[in-house]
């Protein structure tokens, strides 16, 4: 899949939140996965798309960090 590729290629950050991986260009914040901004700030989120272990669009992986689980 080309898209899939192309995404692969993005510079990618870690989270300093869940720790996960990210697709820099991804995420309205500079140090903070899509997933987190959303639910730490009310940022939009991506509609995840996983294959595998991440989302194919952002490239988180579906982590959590303890003060979300927390939250919830």
């Amino acid at each position: 899949n080309v898209v899939v590729h192309r995404k692969m290629n993005q510079e990618t950050k870690i989270c300093v939140e869940c720790e996960s991986e990210y697709f820099k260009n991804n995420s309205e914040m500079i140090a903070i996965c899509p997933d987190c901004a959303h639910k730490l700030y009310g940022y939009p989120n991506c509609e995840h798309k996983f294959e595998g272990e991440r989302c194919v669009k952002c490239g988180w992986n579906g982590q959590t960090s303890e003060f979300l689980k927390s939250r919830t």
